[in-house]
């Protein structure tokens, strides 16, 4: 795959994660998630929300910018 295609389905995922966040989507309903500890479930999902939003302001501009 190339490149900038792969950084697009990325960058995708990360705005659709955001925006499950910003609608109240309960991600400590998942399957996987309730079976963690309860102090975990919101540090690991608090974690990947930090990774979403660094991964949009690191990478949304040089692929609007060289793509």
């Amino acid at each position: 795959m190339n490149d900038n295609i792969l950084t697009f389905i990325f960058l995708c995922l990360a705005v659709f994660r955001i925006y499950l966040e910003v609608i109240g989507f309960n991600f400590e309903a998942l399957p996987i998630t309730s079976r963690m500890n309860p102090q975990m479930r919101t540090k690991f999902h608090k974690t990947g929300l930090f990774f979403c939003v660094g991964y949009i302001i690191l990478f949304a501009p040089e692929y609007l910018f060289y793509s």
